[in-house]
């Protein structure tokens, strides 16, 4: 076979696996920039697939195979309870069985494969297989918990030859270092996503992160507690109560998100969120915020339904709208910072979120926001209300038409007395 892979050839690719891991260049479009390079300086790649593990609180890991006739497919894996039989049968399980971090498969010719993916690809042509496992350390010391899984097959007569295989090995460790640059910065995403949200994670990845650095930003606020938490905390166990907890969860953080709120925090059995108007009339939010509410109090419902048909104890969602002014960023001790929304407009929806209790309703919204709101004919007032810590006594109102979790009692027409 002739010599297709002279050592500059090799030494621009490895200069270009360089260049995109200082890019953070994706997965995807790192392999299929690498087989091209390969199939171009003369290394026969049919198939070739990456894989990497992710910190992710619903996924697993993510890979990309790429074929020259197909380009690339993305597969996401999602956390499962228990293997798939694929994998339980892959090379890679076998090669992680073991512990060893390359295993190689003739597939030419008519020997049988223990591999019902290897036997697939023998049957399309393949006659090659090379699979790759590079491990990511730390602190100068190898791990063997996380790192990069490849595979290369080829469909040449030949199979790979030693100099393919040295091209492949000498390549796979820069692929797997420029992945790991991308692996990181996607983990600090999903982290953030995750614990502060995406936009909020944004700020302090852009480097917002000193104490003080504070915008003022004008935003529906949603204050939402889950009514008769401590009875239940008290009567079911632990895990049970976790469960529920997210049921509950479950109803209420998709429909402020998949809004454009955000979720700031979680407070035990409660949540506060804000949906900046970011330039978009305020009248636009509000119905945005009432959708959420809406949409959440109602999934409640059917949680309450189903748990009270299977004798489960239940809790009702109460959810406070307010529009107004907050400060947005990092507040706390020089050691440990909260980025999260402070000011009066929060403490007066948490005031206002406190009477759904007192007043049988599961949703109520401040008079600044009712006068913001469009479809005025939809709200109704339920009196007039002195909240504790504000200045100006306001008319606080609920949705006319809003299905009640519980019927209301008379005290729930009735208004708090002004001082």
């Amino acid at each position: 076979m002739p010599n297709p892979t002279p050592q500059a050839d090799v030494a621009e690719i490895t200069d270009w696996i360089v260049e995109q891991g200082l890019l953070r260049t994706g997965l995807g479009a790192l392999l299929e920039g690498v087989c091209e390079r390969l199939v171009a300086i003369g290394v026969p790649v049919w198939r070739s697939y990456i894989s990497a593990q992710t910190l992710h609180p619903r996924i697993a890991g993510l890979g990309c195979a790429w074929r020259p006739e197909e380009g690339i497919r993305t597969d996401v894996y999602v956390h499962r309870l228990a293997p798939t039989d694929a994998y339980l049968q892959s090379p890679f399980k076998r090669m992680i069985d073991l512990g060893v971090d390359e295993l190689r498969v003739e597939l030419a010719g008519d020997t049988p494969i223990e591999f019902p993916l290897l036997e697939e690809f023998r049957q399309q042509g393949a006659s090659d297989y090379l699979a790759q496992r590079i491990w990511f350390g730390e602190d100068g010391q190898r791990g063997q918990e996380t790192g990069v899984i490849a595979s290369w097959t080829t469909a040449h007569p030949d199979g790979f030859s030693p100099r393919h295989l040295k091209v492949l090995r000498r390549l796979m460790p820069r692929l797997a270092l420029a992945l790991q640059t991308r692996l990181n910065h996607d983990t600090a995403v999903n982290l953030l996503d995750t614990y502060v949200g995406p936009e909020a994670g944004q700020r302090i990845l852009n480097g917002k992160i000193r104490r003080g650095m504070l915008d003022v930003i004008k935003a529906v606020i949603l204050y939402a507690d889950l009514r008769g938490f401590t009875a239940m905390a008290d009567r079911i166990p632990h895990g049970d109560l976790v469960e529920a907890l997210n049921q509950y969860y479950d109803c209420l953080v998709p429909a402020i998100t998949e809004r454009s709120g955000q979720i700031l925090k979680f407070l035990g059995d409660g949540l506060l969120a804000t949906f900046p108007l970011d330039g978009r009339p305020p009248a636009e939010v509000c119905a945005l915020a009432i959708e959420a509410a809406s949409d959440a109090l109602a999934g409640v419902r059917r949680v309450n339904l189903e748990r009270r048909a299977a004798g489960r104890t239940t809790m009702l969602l109460d959810v406070a709208l307010h529009l107004g002014e907050v400060y947005w960023g990092n507040v706390g001790s020089t050691e440990r910072l909260d980025f999260t929304v402070v000011g009066p407009a929060v403490n007066e929806a948490a005031r206002i979120e406190a009477l759904c209790g007192q007043y049988d309703r599961n949703l109520l919204m401040s008079e600044r926001f009712a006068a913001a709101a469009t479809r005025p004919e939809a709200l109704v007032s339920i009196g007039r209300f002195a909240l504790r810590g504000v200045r100006r006594a306001q008319s606080i109102y609920t949705l006319a038409d809003l299905p009640a979790e519980l019927e209301p009692g008379p005290a729930a027409m009735a208004a708090e007395p002004l001082p």
